[in-house]
């Protein structure tokens, strides 16, 4: 079976970081850590970025090109798996 690879971006603007991409960016790296992504998904780059002026739709995660909004930590680990419900 072929990996997943996803590219990660996390908005860390001051307002999608106070409203919980801090905590996203702190679940992400446990789920990299202790490998417990989802067996075929493969994260091949995460990055931080600065405003994505989407300020009141967040917290903001792109996931592969595609903005999602409003992101909690349980959304993060569906979107991961493939399983969200949007």
């Amino acid at each position: 079976m072929e990996s997943k690879k996803r590219v990660i971006r996390i908005c860390m603007g001051s307002s999608c970081y106070s409203r919980g991409n801090g905590q996203n960016a702190e679940l992400l790296q446990h789920l990299m850590d202790t490998g417990t992504l989802d067996g075929d998904t493969v994260v091949s780059e995460v990055s931080g970025t600065l405003c994505e002026g989407l300020c009141r739709e967040g917290p903001i995660v792109i996931i592969d090109e595609v903005v999602h909004r409003q992101v909690t930590p349980i959304l993060l680990a569906d979107l991961l798996a493939g399983t969200a419900k949007e």
